[in-house]
Parts: C-alpha cells; structure tokens; sequence
C-alpha cells in the first residue's frame, strides 16, 4: 500500500484540500497536508499519503521560505489584491523594508486559512461576516530585497512557522500581489513532483535519528522503550525503513507514533 510523502507544487486556485483530495484519489490512500496554503498562494505543499499521514505533527513547525511581491501604499481588508482598499499609507523606505527582520507581532489576515470558531478565516470573509482576527508573534530569519521599484517591492523571505506573509505585506503598509512557498523545511518547491512517493523516513529529515537492533524494533512495535541518550522527537529505522517516532528524555526512547510493519 502505498505510503510516504509526495511534494506538490499547488498552482494558484485550489485549497489545499483540494490538492489533497485529488492525491487521495490518484493513489487510492487517505491522504493529508502538513501546513496549509491560502487558495491565492502558489508552491510547496506537503501531503502525506497512507500511515504516513501520522508524522505531519513533525513537519507542522519547521520554517517556511517564500518570494512575494508587495504593493506598498495601499492597505486591504485581506492583505492581498483579492481585499478592498481600507487606507492608503505612506510607501515603505527601503530602510524600512529591510529592517522588518527578527521578532514581529503581526495580525493574521482575513484571507487566511487559520481557523475561527471551527472554520477557515477566508470562507467566512467571503461570506460577509467580520470576525475579530488574533495576532502571531512571528520570527522573520531573513528578508531580502529582490527588486525595490516603489511602489511595488520583491522580496525573498525565511519565517518561522506559522507567519503570514500578507501580514508583513500590511506592517509595511501594503498588500501582497503574488505569493509562492518555495521551501518547507529542507524540502524544496523545484523537486516537486507528484508522481514521486517519498519514504515515511525521508519524511523526517529534520528529526535526529536512530537505527534499531531487530531486537530493539520489536520491543518498539509493541510500545515499550529502548536506552537512548536523544532527546526529544527521534526517528527510529530498521533495515533503512521508518518503524516509529520516539520521544527521548531521561535516557530512553518511548515510541510516540508507530508505522505498521511493511
């Protein structure tokens, strides 16, 4: 049966769940995402197929890259050119740009696909009705200036987890044209490819790992742990495939999420 991890490059229109449906019928598995992306964004996305679908907690949190272009001096409902213009603003000196960096509290956007009281922030937008939206506090690792051509400005972003880039585009008094997800962690958008089924354990690049006994892999398989020195989320192989996700603390692996044998 199949099962691992497929690296899709989403074109701009369909949901994320959209996506995940159409690879849960080509491949005939369940199938789910790890970090959604909004219908007007374009880019990586992660789904993972099959018992895989079980690791997306240990992809949720790594860092995102993205490219965006930004039209600095006009503010929307929505962070992005889908909204109605609420303020024309003063445009963002290069300075200002560039110094958007490190720690930042920012509003997530209307048009996202953060959850309000059950349902998606941009399904409710469409229908009219006005929600009160949270503020995230975001780390912007870095931020590089493409091409700074006021009012328009182009840049290539590496964010924290769970940072909304139409939320930049809006502290820096603008909206967001375009928007693409070019890297989720170590995976990257240019080796996407939807016919390729990644193996669980190549899901999991980010996590240290640990390479079982026979006999260690059957204690694991029945949830008992094995001495390790890790701590944290670790991934634990035998004979080169995933057998279960361990969490370490006090010299031991205690199995969290365990792979049925293959």
């Amino acid at each position: 049966m199949t099962n691992g991890l497929v690296l899709v490059d989403k074109p701009v229109g369909p949901s994320s769940f959209d996506v995940v449906e159409r690879l849960r019928g080509k491949y005939g598995v369940k199938a789910g995402h790890a970090g959604t992306l909004d219908p007007l964004a374009s880019g990586l996305l992660l789904v993972l197929l099959g018992a895989s679908t079980r690791l997306a907690r240990y992809l949720v949190g790594v860092d995102k890259r993205y490219e965006t272009e930004i039209r600095l001096g006009l503010r929307t409902t929505t962070g992005d050119g889908e909204g109605d213009v609420i303020e024309e603003t003063e445009v963002a000196t290069l300075e200002a740009v560039e110094g958007l960096e490190g720690d930042v509290e920012l509003v997530v956007p209307r048009a996202s696909a953060v959850k309000i009281e059950g349902e998606r922030a941009y399904r409710l937008r469409r229908r009219g009705v006005a929600v009160q939206m949270p503020r995230r506090r975001s780390t912007i690792h870095s931020l590089r200036v493409r091409r700074y051509a006021p009012p328009l400005v182009e840049l290539d972003l590496h964010v924290s987890s769970g940072t909304y880039v139409r939320a930049i585009a809006d502290a820096l008094g603008g909206h967001c044209r375009t928007l693409r997800r070019t890297a989720v962690g170590p995976f990257r958008v240019e080796d996407a490819n939807e016919d390729v089924v990644l193996p669980p354990l190549a899901a999991l690049v980010s996590l240290p790992e640990r390479e079982l006994t026979e006999e260690e892999t059957t204690l694991i398989r029945h949830g008992r742990a094995v001495s390790g020195d890790e701590d944290g989320p670790v991934a634990l192989h035998f004979g080169g495939r995933l057998v279960a996700v361990a969490q370490g603390a006090g010299g031991e692996l205690r199995p969290e999420t365990v792979l049925p044998a293959q």
